[in-house]
């Protein structure tokens, strides 16, 4: 491969925003997402390596890469920590309704009788997707007492693995992280949301398209079920969810610590760097 390197920044959606001129004559792209589905896109290119800076390839269109003989790799694991802690955070601002006490006071307010909240010992928490986001999230709910089952692909070493049904039936927390695909696409739909006890707690640190959001609104609305979601795109979804006081929303940021990104630039490299030499690692298709 050349050594010559070329940056584009793109602006607004820059999912889209991408053009085969950017990258004319290169071999290798590294980018962070990309949603341009249209056939042909890479036809007519030199194109060898895509490097994402991301987790989750769904944004990818692999047929076409895979049509084109273009590899691709991703950056697995870099904020496994930072995404586990902030969900862990998430919960614990909902048990004890943190962030809510803590603007009352700013306001000029005092007194606790509002703030009834409940203790996460004792309680059992399912992780749908024990991957390693899935799993740190339970090792830290362990230090914090609580009880742990997950619904994953297969058995995994010191957790209990029920079926998901029983997990919605069971757990007082849900976490929900697997990725997601065609099999995983609205995993907790109405019917499956309809097993939940009063007074769940619903967690999605990952894509939104995982859950039915309409049932998970009507769910909150009758004070059945509290929900965070980290990563609702949709501002017309986030103006509706943001008027229920029991829905929490983070504006996508988990990856967002100096740790985090230190590992995604050295994964990112050592990407590069395999793919060069011939060996690659976090390989996709």
């Amino acid at each position: 491969m050349t050594e010559e390197l070329k940056i584009v920044y793109g602006e607004k959606e820059y999912c889209n925003s991408l053009k085969k001129e950017d990258f004319q004559g290169a071999e290798a792209l590294v980018l962070r997402l990309f949603e341009n589905y249209e056939k042909g896109f890479f036809d007519n290119t030199n194109l060898k390596y895509i490097g994402t800076t991301h987790t989750d390839v769904s944004h990818f269109n692999l047929e076409e890469m895979n049509r084109n003989k273009i590899t691709l790799t991703n950056v697995p694991g870099y904020s496994t920590e930072v995404v586990a802690e902030l969900t862990i955070s998430a919960l614990l601002n909902i048990s004890r309704r943190t962030h809510d006490a803590m603007n009352f006071v700013k306001q000029g307010n005092w007194g606790f009788e509002s703030f009834m909240g409940w203790e996460l010992k004792g309680k059992t928490l399912g992780v749908i997707g024990l991957g390693n986001i899935g799993r740190r999230i339970a090792e830290i709910a362990l230090g914090l007492g609580m009880k742990v089952v997950h619904f994953s692909r297969s058995e995994k070493d010191g957790f209990k693995l029920v079926t998901l049904d029983e997990l919605l039936k069971t757990s007082d927390v849900i976490s929900l992280n697997c990725a997601l695909n065609k099999n995983t696409e609205q995993i907790l739909n109405k019917e499956k949301l309809s097993l939940i006890k009063k007074g769940t707690v619903l967690l999605n640190p990952g894509r939104s398209e995982l859950v039915d959001l309409d049932t998970v609104f009507k769910l909150c609305e009758e004070k059945c079920l509290s929900a965070w979601f980290e990563a609702i795109e949709e501002q017309e979804i986030r103006n509706n969810f943001g008027k229920l006081d029991n829905i929490y929303l983070t504006p996508h940021f988990g990856w967002m610590t100096l740790e985090a990104q230190n590992n995604l630039r050295e994964i990112t490299l050592k990407n590069i760097q395999t793919f060069l030499n011939g060996n690659v690692q976090n390989k996709v298709n």
